[in-house]
């Protein structure tokens, strides 16, 4: 009796410690964040984006960032080597109030949208950009071209590559 006694403590043991593995095996939900708007056109989209990419990113999403329409435009080099946002400060009131949500160090806040997207890119989100309207907006010249797109680690997509991200995102936020 002994022996099917531990032998039935040692299954179940075993049994939970597979459960417990498949379940940290998971792949965590998607969350597809798809930036539509230029920093021209409304600053309070893009720069409110960055920020729940970062909220995602605190609470173990794995998460797409799809740069599309006229948001391509904030990130085209400029004539003074430069895109719209890398150099645009994030306002002080708004530093405050992320070191405090996601309690770090303000000096751990960036100061502007360039180091922030770096800062988003190294904590794990991944980053597309439209393809076509690159080349409609004649930043690109051809498929794949990035020169005149400052963040080099965005990654051109085709319409069926935007249409699969959308589809096999869990959640979907528009800005």
């Amino acid at each position: 009796m002994k022996t099917k006694t531990v032998m039935a403590a040692v299954l179940i043991t075993v049994s939970m410690m597979l459960i417990s593995n498949l379940g940290s095996a998971a792949e965590p939900p998607t969350l597809l964040i798809h930036l539509k708007t230029s920093l021209k056109h409304d600053d309070a989209q893009i720069c409110v984006a960055y920020n729940a990419v970062w909220a995602a990113l605190q609470e173990g999403l794995k998460v797409n960032v799809l740069i599309d329409a006229d948001a391509v435009n904030t990130y085209k080099i400029g004539w003074l080597g430069k895109d719209d946002i890398e150099t645009y400060k994030l306002p002080e009131r708004m530093r405050d109030v992320l070191a405090r949500q996601f309690a770090v160090p303000l000096e751990r806040v960036p100061r502007v949208y360039g180091e922030y997207l770096v800062m988003l890119k190294e904590k794990g989100a991944q980053f597309y950009i439209d393809e076509e309207m690159l080349i409609t907006a004649g930043i690109a010249k051809r498929p794949g071209d990035l020169e005149r797109v400052s963040a080099k680690f965005f990654k051109p997509v085709t319409l069926p590559e935007m249409i699969r991200l959308r589809t096999g995102a869990d959640f979907y936020l528009v800005y």
